[in-house]
């Protein structure tokens, strides 16, 4: 099968990449960014320098997909850039779906959309509360893009899919927070984290197996799935940092109502797999412990990652 993936050199890319041509795919990769993926050498897999706000990089890669897997986006909170580039980019490529017959589209959205959780666990169907999210321009360009997608499901009979999920992790982990808390464990100071607090962490591990069986499957289609390995707290990432830096410091578990430090950590990010575990099998790979391990293994990397670019 060939699919293309945009924005394959991300974090979540440079996992999906390997993990798709060892299933036997053949893999279109557009990004702007090409060099985490440039020591691979299977035959099946071609790199394409370029954006999606690119109408020629679009229309050279989109050609012959049979799937397309959309992962990239700026991240930006500059309305400007969202509109101009990762919007504007979500349209030619549902253009281009349209008019390839593309067999199945595939958007990689995210748990921002909720804006701030009124109830937990977290299911598609919680209201989208954007305007309250920790990044409200990135929420509601990513909402719009999900709306987008469903529309050409329902008019054009485009076969739309749509993930969301919270933090995924790999052999490494991203995270300005989490890069903060390990860098205040290297130097000995408290580490302070909100109580009660904390989410559901995806493993590529659980993205690469969700994405297999999402894969052309009519169940799929027109669907929004959360996706989610296990759900650990603040206070066990802090532990986990601080285990990493080798460090004495303390972790100081503050009550949420007195909790003044980032928002964003303030807040019960349990998502609801439900949906996806009843309508496709999904099951994670690892029971939570085992989640817990891989992720404890990920921040220890990316400790080292870091003194070593120090």
């Amino acid at each position: 099968m060939r699919i293309l993936v945009t924005g394959g050199n991300g974090s979540v890319g440079r996992e999906l990449v390997p993990a798709l041509l060892a299933r036997g795919h053949r893999v279109v990769v557009l990004d702007k960014d090409l060099s985490a993926l440039q020591p691979l050498t299977q035959p099946g897999l071609e790199l394409v320098p370029g954006g999606v706000e690119d109408p020629r990089a679009v229309t050279e890669t989109a050609g012959g997909a049979e799937v397309i897997i959309h992962l990239a986006w700026s991240f930006s909170e500059d309305p400007q850039v969202l509109l101009e580039q990762d919007l504007r980019g979500h349209l030619l490529l549902l253009d281009a779906a349209r008019k390839e017959g593309t067999r199945h589209f595939i958007y990689t959205s995210t748990a921002v959309v909720y804006g701030k959780p009124v109830r937990v666990p977290i299911s598609e169907d919680h209201p989208l509360r954007v305007l309250e999210a920790r990044k409200p321009a990135y929420g509601m360009a990513k909402e719009f893009a999900e709306k987008l997608t469903l529309l050409a499901a329902r008019t054009e009979g485009l076969p739309g899919t749509i993930v969301r999920f919270w933090w995924a992790f790999g052999a490494t982990i991203a995270g300005r927070h989490l890069r903060e808390m390990l860098r205040t464990a290297a130097a000995g100071e408290p580490v302070r984290v909100p109580g009660e607090c904390g989410g559901s962490f995806l493993s590529m591990e659980d993205f690469n197996l969700a994405m297999e069986l999402i894969l052309l499957k009519p169940g799929s289609f027109g669907q929004v799935f959360n996706l989610a390995s296990a759900y650990v707290t603040w206070e066990e990432i802090a532990r986990m940092a601080v285990e990493a830096t080798g460090s004495s410091a303390k972790v100081e578990v503050v009550p949420p109502a007195e909790w003044t430090g980032a928002a964003f950590l303030a807040d019960r990010w349990e998502l609801d797999d439900r949906r996806i575990r009843g309508l496709l099998g999904f099951k994670p790979a690892r029971d939570p412990a085992g989640v817990a391990e891989n992720l404890r293994r990920a921040i220890a990397r990316t400790w080292s990652q870091m003194e070593h670019t120090a």
